[in-house]
This record gives C-alpha cells, sequence and structure tokens, in this order.
C-alpha cells in the first residue's frame, strides 16, 4: 500500500484460466455435496477443484504483494494420528504459512495458506498436494495487487472500512463487520462493473425472525430481498450471499441498500461486497467520494500498469513547497541567532555600573537608591547580578531616577570588581567598622592584616562607601603630640561594632560637643533619614 491508497483483493476462482493445474489428478467437485458441508457457507460461485491424486500440483502468476488460498478442509485421520490429504504452498519455491491444516471439522472457505507481506513484483503461488485418497479442494485465491493494476472481468473484494462504502446511522460495529436492527439504516456503495453481491453471517446471539431489506441501484425503483433468519437451536451461519444485483452496464454505479426489519428480527449484517467485471484500478484514493468513484472510466480492456502524471506533478510541488518552508526557517533561525547575539555584545558594556565620576555627581546631586528584591543569580561572588551573563535579571541596585547609575562607584579604574549582591547596598567587605572611625582597609600580601591611617581625609584610602563623610581629626588635639593624639581619639570612642547597611545608607552629620552631660536622642534627625556622628568635647592637657 502506497500513502493515502486502499488496495482492493482481487478474487481469482478456481476455474479462471490464470490457475494452471497439473496434467492428472484434478476435477471439478459437486457444489451441493461441498455446499451441505459445515457453516462457513457455500463454496464461491458455485464451483471448486479437487484432486486425490499424490503428487498433484497446480501453479498461478500474479503481480502483487500478498496472496491467500481458500478451498474446503476435509481430513481424515488413522489409526496413527496422521492427516489426509496434507499440502505445502510456495511463492518463488518458498514455503508460506499454513494455519490449520489439522481442522478436525469439514468448512467451505477455509483459509488453506496464506503469506500478508510479499516484496512488490511478480511471483508464482504454488500448491504441491499428498493425499492417500482423501480429496484436497481449492476454491479460490485472492491476491493483493500492485497500484493502478488494471484488469478486465476481475472480482474485487470491498470490505466494510474501504472508503467506496458509507454507512447511515443506525449501524454498529459487529467483529469485522457492521450491523443494523434499525428499520430504515442504509449503506451505499459506489462501484464500477456489471454485478455487485454483499456477503454477511446470520449471528445465532440475535433475534431468528426473518426480517427484509432492499436494494436500489443509481436511484432506481427499490429491489426487495428476504433475510432469512435461523431455525432454533441452530449455530451462525457466515458467508451468507445477502443479495446480488442483476447484470448492469459496464460503468460507475452507486448501490443503496435499506434495512426494513427492526430490533425484533434477524439483523442485516454487512461484511464483504465483490464487485464483478470491473475495469477501475484496483486501488482507490482513501479520500475517495462518490463523485470521483463515478467519474472513473474504463482506460483499457488488458492488465496494465500506469504512472499518473498528475501524482508525479503534484508530488514534485509538494517536495518543492517542503524545501522552500525548510530553508525559511533555518534563515528565520539564523537571523533570530544573530539578533540574540548582537543584543548580548551590547549589553556587555554592563549598563548597570556607573563611572566614578556619575556616582559622584549622583551622590552630590542628593539622589536615593532603593534596593530591588530581584535575586542576582551569580555563581561568581564578585559577580553582578545585572551583567550581561543574566539579561533577564536587573541590577540588584535600582536608582529611584529616570537613568540607573549604580549608588557606588568603581573601587579602582582597574579594578574590574563589582559589588556582591548577596549584600545590602551600603556595606562594605571590612568586617567591623565604628560608624564614624576614620579607619581603612589595606590588605597586605601575607594575609590580609587591617590598619588604621591617620590620613582619614584621603580618598584613595579611605573605604567607607560613596556618601558617608569622613570626619576630620578634632582641632582640639593640635597640642598632643601625634601618637597621643591617636591614642586619645582611640580611647574616646566606643568599642567597634558591626557596620548596618541602615547606618551607612544615611546622611552623616557631624556633632562637636562642647560639654560633657547626656545626650538625647535626636528623633526629629533620626526621622528625617540623617546619622548623627556624636563627638565628644575637646580636653586640653594639664
Amino acid at each position: 500500500m502506497s500513502g493515502g491508497t486502499v488496495l482492493r483483493r482481487i478474487v481469482v476462482d478456481d476455474t479462471d484460466p490464470a490457475i494452471q493445474y497439473g496434467p492428472t489428478g484434478w476435477y471439478s467437485a459437486d457444489p451441493v455435496k461441498l455446499n451441505a458441508m459445515g457453516n462457513f457457507g457455500p463454496v464461491y460461485n458455485t464451483t471448486s477443484h479437487g484432486t486425490s491424486t499424490s503428487g498433484s500440483t497446480l501453479s498461478f502468476p500474479f503481480n502483487g504483494t500478498s496472496v491467500s488460498v481458500f478451498g474446503t478442509i476435509a481430513i481424515a485421520t488413522d489409526a496413527s494420528n496422521a492427516t489426509d490429504p496434507t499440502w505445502t504452498c510456495l511463492v518463488d519455491e518458498i514455503p508460506i504459512e499454513n494455519p490449520n491444516p489439522t481442522f478436525k471439522y469439514a468448512e467451505n472457505n477455509w483459509l488453506l495458506c496464506d503469506q500478508s507481506k510479499i516484496s512488490p513484483g511478480s511471483h508464482t503461488l504454488t500448491i504441491q498436494v499428498q493425499s492417500k485418497g482423501q480429496p484436497f479442494y481449492l476454491d479460490n485465491i485472492m491476491y493483493t495487487p500492485l497500484p493502478d493494476v488494471r484488469r478486465e472481468s476481475a472480482v474485487l473484494e470491498y470490505t466494510n472500512v474501504d472508503p467506496a462504502v458509507s454507512f447511515g446511522s443506525g449501524w454498529r460495529g459487529w467483529g469485522a463487520q457492521n450491523i443494523t436492527q434499525v428499520n430504515g439504516a442504509q449503506v451505499a456503495l459506489n462501484f464500477h462493473g456489471t454485478s455487485v453481491s454483499l456477503r454477511g453471517y446470520i449471528p445465532q446471539e440475535l433475534p431468528h425472525v426473518p426480517s427484509s431489506a432492499s436494494y436500489s441501484i443509481d436511484g432506481g425503483p427499490p429491489v426487495k430481498f428476504t433475510l432469512p433468519g435461523l431455525p432454533e437451536q441452530s449455530v451462525t451461519q457466515y458467508n451468507v450471499i445477502m443479495l446480488t444485483t442483476n447484470t448492469l452496464t459496464p460503468t460507475a454505479h452507486n448501490l443503496v441498500i435499506t434495512y426494513e426489519g427492526s430490533g425484533t428480527q434477524t439483523p442485516l449484517v454487512a461484511a464483504t461486497f465483490y464487485v464483478t467485471n470491473t475495469s477501475a484500478p484496483a486501488s482507490a484514493p482513501a479520500a475517495s467520494t462518490a463523485a470521483s468513484e463515478s467519474s472513473a472510466t474504463p482506460s483499457s480492456t488488458t492488465l496494465k500498469n500506469g504512472t499518473p502524471t498528475a501524482a508525479i506533478a503534484g508530488g514534485t510541488v509538494g517536495v518543492l513547497a517542503a524545501l522552500a518552508l525548510i530553508a525559511g526557517l533555518v534563515f528565520w533561525c539564523h537571523r533570530r541567532r544573530r539578533r540574540s547575539a548582537e543584543n548580548a555584545r551590547r549589553q556587555s558594556a554592563n549598563p548597570f555600573m556607573a563611572t566614578t565620576e556619575a556616582a559622584a555627581a549622583a551622590s552630590s546631586a542628593g539622589a536615593t537608591y532603593t534596593y530591588s528584591a530581584v535575586p542576582g543569580p551569580a555563581a561568581d561572588p564578585h559577580t553582578h547580578a545585572g551583567t550581561a551573563s543574566h539579561p533577564h535579571f536587573a541590577s540588584a541596585y535600582t536608582s529611584s531616577q529616570s537613568e540607573p547609575a549604580s549608588p557606588f562607584a568603581a573601587p579602582s579604574a582597574s579594578s574590574g570588581s563589582l559589588p556582591r549582591p548577596a549584600r545590602a547596598p551600603g556595606t562594605y567587605p571590612h568586617p567591623y567598622m565604628h560608624p564614624a572611625s576614620p579607619l581603612t582597609e589595606a590588605s597586605s600580601s601575607a594575609g590580609g592584616s587591617h590598619t588604621q591611617s591617620p590620613s582619614a581625609g584621603s580618598a584613595s584610602e579611605a573605604h567607607a562607601p560613596p556618601g558617608l563623610p569622613t570626619p576630620a581629626p578634632s582641632e582640639g588635639y593640635g597640642s598632643l603630640g601625634k601618637h597621643e593624639r591617636e591614642r586619645a581619639a582611640s580611647e574616646a570612642l566606643p568599642p567597634l561594632v558591626p557596620l548596618r547597611a541602615r547606618d551607612v545608607q544615611r546622611p552623616a552629620v557631624v556633632r562637636h560637643h562642647q560639654d560633657s552631660g547626656v545626650r538625647l536622642t535626636p528623633g526629629a534627625s533620626v526621622a528625617s533619614g540623617l546619622h548623627i556622628v556624636e563627638l565628644p568635647p575637646d580636653y586640653t592637657a594639664n
């Protein structure tokens, strides 16, 4: 089967001249005797070939992809449990499956041999029979042809799932068939040929009372036929011929069957339609309709293969369209990737980090900054959350002004290190710092020890964050020596405490007291966001 094509099997009767019987042993069997056997229905087309001679053979050439052999099974078993007859089926001299050659009950329409998949091409079926007196019967051969095969006088099998078969309302699935007990339910078949027959069966599970149905050809007057039902205590009858039409003109036709019974009567079962004398292809598009079926016309009276030009042209156009679509998608993806790379390069300039001059300008203008809750997923603790490596995260430090500038100036022009986003704004790496202490940080190569520098006002050495002024030494210490002034200032300060972010963020105001006494908390100043730095009075040496 090719894409979108339904292949219909061709039924070859035992009397077809394409079947070549061996010179001896074969004869025409009595159909009346055979039809009395079992419940699998009558032999096909009321004919059958038999042989009781060992070594009898037959051959059948075909061009297709599957083959099945049907006949009557009627074996005998001797005292040693050996069966008679036996047979072997071969395709191109290779044995194929014999599903159940020892079934002990006599039945017609039995599957004697089957090969469901064969490589496309020309093949030859051969049957070899061994018999001790019990006859072997051949009824018909069915095979799946290659697409576009045309054959005059062929019989095609239309199953209940064929696209040319359409069921109306009132039908339901019943195994491999469709069944109805609804009065007025219809099934239609579009076909090309001179005759059509419907095969079904009569189930013993449902009512046995006879019922009726009718069929109409091409909208003509209905023709009634009887559904005989079953005698009581009987078994299901299979392969029952429900109807056979009269001879028709060799053209396209439409058959409509209408059920006229009820739920208390024998149902109508539709299994397989056999269409005779068709010159239409043995294959059909899966989406075929009544219009396309009725428009089919014979183009040859002999078996031949053909390749439609329209199909080739359509396939070529489809391939070209698919290639154009793929090329467009590749171009679009490449362009989008290039734009993404350009955006990444523009972001690599780190627009979230201001220069030292910009930070100083913002600080002098009194700009305030707030902390953003956006996390900074940086594996490197020195990587800023707003760098180009994380374009979906904004800077952890956002400005209330329209132009985003970092609240902290770069530590130095050559450093390149950035504030750690894990810290709150205003913190600094030095572990401990008094809010008013003019401490500086000098990491030595030996171990990063920290020392105090007397040059508290030096911008190059002061490590307090920008915005927090470093107080100058008090004028009151002028009469003391250098070391005495440093010791006095150190003793006057309270112990070092951890630096807090809220202390550093507020602008600092230095109050130099002239006398001692209790100092009240300047609530208004605190409320206004100012950070008060208290300096004790100056004392003179005795």
